[in-house]
């Protein structure tokens, strides 16, 4: 079994997140992509994001009918900080993988990002890098010293941020095509991110 794990807060969850999870799933070959929704990101403020069960529910939304799209609330579920290396742990051990048949998906940023997480080359250990670029960053730029290669995601270039949602929303503004309709729909019923 060839298994993904896209990670992320998914405040909320937005069309280029969407086709990074369709690209990963089919540039990589992937059987199954688990999108999970952190707990309390260690790099954000827990008091600037939104409920988990409210982004739970939108990332459940997002992917509905995705056969290989799977969501977990398994890092919700520990409710603390949440940790990559924990993840990919227990998906390890869960799925019996080794590091060639399990992926971990981030956009471009984080790759670089990446040497400030928990125990980054642990996580280097567990899973392929799959990144996808992200528009302002360089794929070329230094890299940590123990990452020695990373498979790249082709994607068109979408300058696209939940925060900018999230700031349109709040402004009034349209984010129509930005989002699923149910997604959509679900921020107007539990009206979210209105100041």
């Amino acid at each position: 079994m060839k298994l993904g794990l896209y990670g992320g807060t998914f405040d909320p969850i937005h069309i280029a997140h969407l086709i990074l999870a369709d690209k990963a799933v089919e540039s990589l070959g992937l059987d199954k992509l688990i999108i999970m929704p952190c707990a309390n990101p260690p790099h954000k403020s827990s008091k600037n994001i939104s409920n988990p069960k409210h982004r739970l529910e939108m990332v459940k939304r997002a992917v509905a009918g995705h056969e290989k799209l799977q969501v977990s609330d398994w890092e919700i579920q520990q409710d603390n900080t949440s940790f990559t290396v924990y993840t990919l742990e227990m998906l390890t051990k869960q799925y019996q993988l080794t590091r060639e048949n399990l992926y971990l998906i981030l956009g471009g940023d984080n790759l670089f990002d990446i040497s400030l997480w928990k125990s980054p080359e642990k996580i280097y250990q567990l899973a392929q890098l799959a990144v996808a670029a992200r528009p302002g960053v360089k794929q070329d730029a230094n890299l940590p010293e123990f990452i020695k290669s990373f498979l790249k995601i082709e994607m068109p270039l979408m300058d696209i941020s939940s925060k900018e949602i999230r700031k349109m929303i709040s402004l009034g503004k349209s984010v129509r095509y930005l989002l699923q309709p149910d997604v959509l729909q679900y921020i107007k019923t539990h009206n979210l991110y209105k100041d």
